[in-house]
């Protein structure tokens, strides 16, 4: 019974309030403190940060620290450490009453870690943290930690800076967080949660150690942003160094004035199942900066070591609905951009290309209520795929906007999809596009034409294709060339004849053709004269036929519809 009440003793003089104290299997300490509303009356801010402190530089304590329902004043902000469980119960309000400083930090100040060695095994569940606009540093601020997790919270009302910043962390994940609210009285891009390089203290303020560690194996998930000038992701990046496994999946943006999704520097990544009711970019995806090269682009610290540039980013756009309904000042808004670009006469950075490869861009829906806005974007994109994305445009475009614009572009597959509403273009590729595979996409409703090419750029558009109005290549005006009739094929023994209609525009014709009725077709013969109308073989098999005209024009052929025989 002595030794019993000595424990009591000395866990109340230590903390303050009840804590049950046990061993664990692995040999730490485990703690837990349940608050009672009175014990955190005079400065609930104080009474959790001292309970906080006891973890810091001890691995041999797992601390769980769970906060009853209220509404609290905050004097200074909490400062949280490896292996500890901070839970606050549903509806607590934590109203900030400090002038600096974050509500909720790992680690402090005076800390120095490397790479994601300062901080692990943290998980904050519950709360509504407002902020009272305070013009301060960001409401949350993580770096050099690994193996945290923020769950069923708010984090509100912010002014000239992030709901939260991370940035050195590795398996991190944010779920069911909301975030909102927020005031932009200066030249700020206030992205609520910014994922960043721990490069420079203008982007990563308030920890010591700044050594270019990437984030990895971050997830958002089931959040919500609303009402805010950016949603999530990272502007900001070290040449060579990669955000990777950056899992962005199942939130909604409502009220974004900027960007809902901005990715820089990711690769290995997905942005999926996402919805955005409202933004002037839905999801943009940047590897190299367009522009502000030295607020957005780092070289490296370490300069011994070569820098490697990643071409197959292998980054996952699918299934997000999106509806662009504002435009932040820019010339060219749109639902999914991605830009990759070349670097020439620097002296700072490593010249040459950075375009992007392997992009995956499908199952999107993306709806345009603005008229400067694009439905997919793409800039220096390559070996990628654009396929079964539905764009719809509700308003006049201007003369410049399309559905698909690809510039410099080489080798995509572009297919099933359906451009819709009064855009000035369905596709338009300039700057040398090219495109591997046009196949099955439906165009309807344009203002000007379906398909548009200039600079040099060329592609193979087949007859899945269906284009409203006409093509235009290098200015000039092509129509897709068309036969009227149906096939005349006359067969006498083993001699086969296969005749048509000339068509007007045709450049020439392909023959299909298969053997037996339930044969596949293929390609059989190409004829690069308009004025050859006939065909004749000798067979022993019965074979179909079909004839498809086309226009050569350029480098590129428009396919016209196939005729079969009657």
């Amino acid at each position: 019974m002595k030794n019993l009440l000595a424990f009591l003793l000395a866990a109340i003089t230590l903390f303050s309030c009840a804590v049950p104290a046990f061993a664990s299997t692995d040999g730490a300490e485990n703690i837990v403190v349940n608050f009672t509303k009175s014990e955190l009356k005079d400065d609930p801010a104080l009474a959790i940060e001292k309970v906080l402190k006891k973890t810091k530089g001890n691995d041999n304590i797992n601390l769980s620290v769970y906060v009853p329902k209220g509404k609290y004043i905050m004097s200074t902000g909490l400062h949280i450490y490896s292996n500890t469980k901070l839970v606050f119960e549903e509806g607590t309000k934590l109203i900030r009453d400090f002038a600096d400083g974050s509500m909720l930090k790992a680690g402090t100040l005076n800390d120095i870690n490397t790479g994601y060695n300062g901080y692990q095994n943290i998980t904050v569940i519950g709360g509504i943290w407002d902020n009272q606009y305070v013009d301060t540093t960001c409401i949350m601020r993580f770096a050099h930690c690994q193996n945290v997790l923020l769950k069923d919270m708010t984090i509100k009302n912010d002014r000239n800076s992030h709901h939260m910043e991370i940035g050195a962390a590795n398996n991190m994940t944010l779920d069911n967080v909301t975030f909102s609210g927020y005031q932009r009285t200066k030249n700020t891009t206030g992205e609520a949660v910014q994922i960043d390089p721990v490069h420079h203290n203008q982007h990563f303020k308030a920890y010591q150690l700044l050594d270019d560690t990437p984030c990895k194996n971050i997830t958002v998930k089931n959040c919500t942003f609303k009402n805010l000038f950016a949603g999530v992701g990272s502007r900001a990046g070290v040449v060579g160094s990669y955000f990777s496994n950056i899992r962005i999946v199942n939130n909604y943006f409502s009220n974004i004035t900027d960007k809902a999704i901005l990715a820089f520097n990711y690769i290995d990544s997905q942005i999926c199942d996402n919805v955005v009711d409202g933004a002037s970019i839905g999801v943009f995806v940047e590897e190299f900066p367009q522009g502000h090269y030295s607020s957005k682009w780092y070289m490296p610290y370490d300069t011994s070591k070569p820098i490697r540039i990643r071409y197959n980013t292998n980054i996952r756009i699918n299934n997000n609905k999106i509806n662009i309904t504002k435009n932040a000042g820019y010339n060219r808004s749109c639902g999914i951009g991605v830009y990759g670009g070349v670097m020439s006469g620097s002296s700072v950075y490593k010249n040459g290309s950075y375009s992007v490869n392997n992009i995956k861009i499908c199952f999107n829906k993306i709806t345009l209520n603005n008229s400067a806005a694009y439905g997919v974007d793409l800039k220096y994109v390559n070996k990628s795929t654009v396929s079964s994305n539905v764009i719809s445009e509700n308003y006049s475009a201007r003369s410049y906007v399309s559905g698909m614009s690809f510039y410099h572009c080489k080798n995509n597959n572009v297919a099933s999809n359906r451009i819709k509403g009064s855009l000035q273009f369905g596709v338009n590729m300039s700057n040398k596009s090219t495109v591997s595979t046009l196949y099955n996409n439906k165009i309807s409703g344009v203002q000007n034409c379906g398909l548009a090419l200039s600079g040099g750029s060329k592609l193979v558009a087949d007859t899945t294709n269906l284009f409203c109005g006409t093509a235009k290549i290098n200015g000039d005006v092509v129509k897709k060339p068309k036969i009227k009739g149906k096939l005349k094929v006359k067969r006498v023994k083993k001699k086969t004849t296969v005749k048509w209609t000339q068509c007007k525009y045709a450049s020439g014709y392909f023959l299909y053709r298969k053997t037996g009725k339930n044969g596949k077709y293929k390609l059989y013969k190409t004829f690069k004269d308009n004025k050859k109308i006939t065909f004749t073989e000798t067979t022993k098999n019965k074979c179909y036929y079909l004839v498809a005209p086309y226009k050569y024009r350029d480098g590129t052929i428009l396919i016209g519809g196939k005729v079969s025989a009657k």
